[in-house]
């Protein structure tokens, strides 16, 4: 039987958890723990972890909540006026597209502040993750990726749960009303546009905050993988709710953390992980089929992937000139603003294989496309006024024209830094 790993986020962030979490150490089945340094408890907490000699200690990543550990004056991106962080992960991912090079500057700043002030306080930290997993955000996971193996720890919490295998034997749906579906679907997302891979496996995406016996009927582990996560959040909400104006985030207080925290204390709970179990077959059917994929030329895959980019590009401009009737240029602005994306990533992956610095390497594609961009412009304004050529056939004579260059630059530029590791 592998590894099951039961970590407890939020520790330190109050005195109800931190109790939760000895309790649940000495007379459960938690092992592992991850501390939020910047918390006013977070003392009290380095204080008890040294008491559970066997508790793997993490750090719980806080970009998000109350007061950072780096200078305010070096974080603009992150805090407000008053001190404060300012931004939730929505906030902070649009910020990784708009200001990526500053958010990841400024990131990095209050992280090693975080890991440094974990030292200072005696904590022996020994994984990463993220509250509100910012981790996941791609240009803030290379950072944790960087600091991670700059303080030498080995592992980083990914988010790869497979919900097809999870719902295999959990019967429970409430993710379809909570929105936990769409926060599924937007980690798994960003873990495949981070490249992230892991041995650990991690369970409980579905049914954050809300977890109970219930949920751990029978947790099937894929093969592949020696060890599973559960990510859980106890508290003893009785204790904070005696002095409940020192708690910032109202969910601590909430009912689930008392059911998880009772969770915690079943020690039968272990033997109902089973490992090594394949994949269902829609799943495996698609790890073969890229298995297939890959063994192909890049040049091949780049024919096919940008054969079905060009003509879903052209499907929309098409739509856009002859359907809605808009000025070309116009149309060719609207096109290009909605298949940019779709064509990077299918590029990135399918066809270069690549899993370097997301967001470099994603403002770097996008620079070419807007460079393709004007040269489509003044190549189709070239071919309809002095030409006089149809909108239609004049973009289908440029695509013909584009595609070589498209792959010269993408090749040589966009993500040449993985081709050359290669």
């Amino acid at each position: 039987m592998g590894k099951v790993i039961f970590n407890a986020d939020d520790f330190g962030i109050s005195r109800g958890v931190n109790e939760a979490v000895c309790q649940a150490y000495h007379k459960g089945i938690l092992n592992a723990a991850s501390l939020m340094v910047n918390q006013k408890y977070a003392p009290q907490a380095v204080a008890l972890a040294k008491k559970m000699p066997n508790l793997d200690l993490g750090l719980h990543v806080n970009l998000t909540n109350e007061y950072p550990a780096e200078k305010p004056e070096k974080i603009p991106l992150l805090v407000g006026q008053d001190g404060k962080f300012k931004n939730g992960f929505l906030k902070l991912l649009l910020l990784s597209f708009f200001k990526p090079r500053q958010l990841q500057q400024q990131a990095r700043f209050e992280i090693e502040a975080q890991i440094l002030k974990a030292k200072e306080m005696g904590a022996d930290i020994k994984h990463l993750d993220g509250h509100r997993h910012v981790q996941m955000i791609p240009v803030l996971f290379d950072v944790f990726e960087e600091l991670r193996l700059k303080y030498h720890m080995p592992h980083l919490r990914i988010m790869n749960e497979c919900a097809l295998l999870t719902l295999k034997t959990n019967k429970s749906f409430g993710f379809l009303l909570d929105g936990a579906l769409i926060k599924y679907f937007l980690l798994r997302i960003l873990t495949f546009l981070n490249g992230a891979k892991s041995e650990t496996y991690f369970y409980t995406m579905l049914y954050t905050c809300k977890l109970s016996r219930k949920h751990f009927e029978k947790v099937l582990v894929p093969q592949g993988f020696e060890r599973v996560e559960v990510m859980i959040h106890p508290n003893i909400t009785q204790i904070d709710k005696q002095n409940e104006s020192e708690i910032f985030d109202k969910n601590v207080l909430s009912i689930w953390r008392d059911k998880e925290f009772e969770t915690l204390l079943d020690k039968s709970l272990i033997s109902h992980f089973v490992f090594d179990n394949p994949y269902p077959k829609l799943i495996t059917f698609y790890q073969k089929l890229e298995k297939f994929w890959f063994s192909i030329s890049q040049k091949i895959r780049f024919l096919l992937v940008g054969g079905f980019n060009t003509v879903f590009a052209y499907s929309v401009y098409a739509l856009l000139v002859a359907g809605f009737e808009l000025p070309y240029l116009f149309a060719l602005i609207i096109q290009n603003l909605i298949t940019i994306n779709v064509s990077i990533i299918t590029m990135r992956y399918y066809v270069f294989q690549s899993h370097g610095n997301f967001g470099r390497e994603y403002a770097k594609a996008w620079g070419v496309y807007i460079w393709m961009f004007f040269f489509n412009s003044m190549f189709l304004s070239f071919l309809i006024e002095v030409c006089h050529l149809n909108e239609l056939l004049a973009q289908a004579l440029y695509l013909c024209v584009s595609t070589l260059l498209t792959y010269i630059l993408h090749k040589y530029f966009s993500f040449y830094k993985k081709i050359k590791q290669k």
